[in-house]
């Protein structure tokens, strides 16, 4: 019995240990501080090839057009509220005797919308290219370049301007 009552006993005490073991907790907590600000970034895969504009086919015809689509124009943008963006591109200087257009490719909705193809007509003047740029991350999007003679002109070799492409706030 002695034996008995020692096996109860220390089960009991077993039991009441592990309980007592078990009901004790503790809890913490953290709070967790994010700040996103505005961003409005803007990239081009780098520069189109040359545009080389050939002679015509018949004497007393400007040659015709030349383009390039090699180049690409990714995007990033948040906003707040119902605020948007677009993009702008502004040649330095104008080509002699040969006009400049310029198509940027966009999905559409709050991605951005294309302008469609823009003709450069005045220099250091932006053009807007897309627009409605919303919250988005876009990339890859193609820039096509078409070079039309207008009249001629005495030949030139590689002639390059730069494009500066803008995104920033529609007004």
């Amino acid at each position: 019995m002695k034996k008995l009552l020692t096996i109860l006993s220390t089960a009991a005490l077993a039991l009441f240990v592990s309980a007592v073991v078990m009901a004790v907790e503790d809890t913490a907590s953290s709070s967790v501080t994010i700040t996103f600000s505005e961003i409005a970034v803007v990239d081009v895969s780098g520069n189109p090839g040359t545009i080389t504009i050939a002679a015509p086919s018949a004497g007393g015809d400007l040659p015709a057009d030349a383009s390039d689509n090699s180049t690409t124009m990714s995007w990033t943008s948040n906003v707040s509220g119902i605020t948007s963006r677009k993009i702008s591109g502004s040649l330095d200087v104008l080509f002699s005797g040969i006009d400049l257009y310029a198509t940027v490719a966009a999905p559409g909705s709050d991605d951005g919308v294309s302008a469609g193809e823009l003709k450069f007509t005045a220099a250091a003047t932006a053009y807007d290219y897309v627009t409605g740029i919303k919250n988005c991350n876009v990339s890859a999007q193609t820039i096509t370049f078409r070079a039309s003679v207008t009249g001629m002109v005495a030949p030139y070799t590689s002639s390059s301007q730069t494009i500066t492409w803008t995104l920033t706030a529609a007004v």
